[in-house]
């Protein structure tokens, strides 16, 4: 997809969406569209002023005021109107952390609850229709795994100046996200494009699920029920409006904690529930999409796949002890031999075979006279050679856990002392299972107890893997095409603006 129609689209959005809100839009300084090569439309690196929106975008709209009325009384506003009286569509999403966490509202062990009762509890709130973002994450995994993929091959494809730059940190943290934009926004080019698991199902809900239900996205209110006080900021960003002019993807976040206490004012004891499922077509996820509620986890869940799609093979051992646990910041090393015929096969040989050349072309182009230093200096990849014997890639990757050891990971890489081709970053230490909308605990062990229920609950589903849920592979088939395609970039993907969101208003 070409990156002026992406800029355009982006545009458009942006208009569009202003008009939901009363604060006058107005536009920012244009970001010069650089020329794409074939269907590339991520970053491309260039420095980055703190007063340009990037990503393609070329018109920025005021932030949203803060809301007086706190999010959850909306949602039950909404959830009080009789449904005879043309009351819309009440949907819900529940993300991973909120699972384990929710039992503890009723003085019980992290795990206790099933995500089945949950599923109960939240109908007999009201919600016509309960999800989970587990196959959100799912959906996730899949255009962020082929992401890392498609930056791997620019550059094995000897593109040295047109090419995204590694390594690519996460993106699905919104606490991760404002710290990046204000503190370190020459690190834009480097973030994932890919939208967070809560706002992809915002999105289908409001789109493909309308489409197929055949209910206007106006008419359906979606509720997420989030571990993080971040995440309504997050849904309230201009352009997550991607369904039709003034429609918010997400209306309305309730946390962990809130939905607890909603649940026991109303008096539904959900530990005595009966087990319920997940509606479909957006209800099914995998062990890999639980994984996301926990630091390393959606480092783990990224491996799994691109690990299968690059060597035709299932990865030998799922559980990745390196990226798990509590330490600060985690590393570790996959390796990766490409199957036999297939393009990384072709391109790692063709890599060998111009090593001294790209040696030679980087020397001289740091000696240049007036070279722009990126921030962060990629070595063009470990392993993208025979030192294993056989030619295979050797991944690296790295997890920080908190934003103050992210600090402490990226401050080590721009000083050279460490090279990464993946990062992971979670604000909240434990990841989203020690997010601050999470139930109040005096337990001090209480985050790794939370962490052993989500472990638990990934090891006790069969479905383990990402890209073989079978509700996205159908959810590809019927709507958006395939990964990174012009649909799914349309609406999966996002921009990210130096200073914050806030920063245009």
């Amino acid at each position: 997809m070409a990156l002026g129609l992406l800029a355009e689209l982006r545009a458009g959005q942006a208009v569009a969406c202003a008009r939901r809100t009363s604060a006058p839009a107005h536009a920012a300084p244009v970001v010069p569209v650089l020329p794409g090569r074939g269907r590339q439309f991520f970053n491309l690196p260039q420095n980055v002023s703190s007063s340009q929106p990037v990503r393609g975008s070329t018109v920025r709209v005021a932030a949203t005021a803060t809301d007086a009325v706190p999010h959850w009384k909306l949602a039950l506003e909404e959830l009080d109107k009789p449904k005879e009286g043309g009351r819309k569509i009440l949907i819900a999403q529940v993300a991973p952390a909120v699972r384990v966490a929710i039992s503890e509202s009723f003085g019980l062990a992290p795990g206790a609850v099933s995500p089945g009762k949950l599923a109960a509890g939240l109908r007999a709130l009201g919600f016509d229709q309960v999800f989970d973002t587990l196959f959100a994450a799912d959906l996730t995994i899949m255009e962020e795994g082929t992401e890392l993929l498609h930056r791997l091959k620019e550059h094995l494809e000897q593109h040295p100046h047109s090419d995204e730059p590694l390594p690519m940190f996460t993106s699905c943290c919104p606490g991760w996200i404002g710290m990046m934009e204000k503190s370190y926004p020459e690190l834009i080019p480097f973030v994932s494009s890919c939208k967070s698991p809560q706002m992809m199902m915002g999105a289908m809900v409001k789109t493909y699920l309308s489409e197929k239900q055949g209910i206007p996205a106006k008419d359906i209110v979606m509720v997420s029920v989030m571990p993080c006080v971040r995440k309504q900021g997050e849904a309230d960003r201009e352009w997550f409006c991607v369904s039709e002019p003034g429609v918010r993807d997400v209306d309305h976040v309730i946390t962990t904690a809130e939905l607890g206490n909603i649940f026991k004012e109303r008096g539904i004891n959900v530990p005595e529930l009966p087990e319920s499922d997940w509606d479909q077509p957006l209800g099914l996820g995998s062990g890999a999409g639980v994984l996301f509620g926990t630091t390393g986890g959606v480092m783990e869940a990224a491996l799994r796949t691109a690990y299968e799609i690059v060597t035709k093979e299932p990865l030998p051992r799922l559980n990745l002890s390196e990226v798990r646990g509590m330490d600060g910041i985690k590393e570790a090393s996959v390796t990766l031999m490409p199957a036999e015929g297939s393009k990384f096969a072709e391109l790692v040989a063709a890599r060998l075979a111009h090593k001294a050349e790209e040696d030679a072309a980087a020397a001289a182009a740091a000696a240049a006279e007036g070279a722009v230093k990126p921030p962060i200096v990629y070595d063009g990849g470990q392993g993208f050679s025979t030192d294993d014997g056989k030619g295979g890639l050797t991944l690296r990757v790295a997890v920080a856990n908190g934003l103050g050891n992210a600090k402490k990971l990226i401050g080590k890489m721009v000083a050279g002392e460490a090279k990464y081709d993946f990062v992971e970053i979670m604000a909240c230490p434990a990841g989203c299972v020690g997010g601050g909308g999470q139930p109040r605990s005096t337990d001090k062990q209480i985050t790794q107890k939370r962490q052993a229920a989500l472990y638990d609950l990934d090891e006790r589903t069969t479905l383990r893997r990402s890209h073989e849920n079978e509700a996205v592979n159908q959810l590809y088939k019927e709507f958006l095409g395939e990964p990174l395609s012009h649909r799914a970039h349309e609406l999966l993907h996002t921009h990210y603006v130096p200073g914050g969101a806030e920063a245009d208003a």
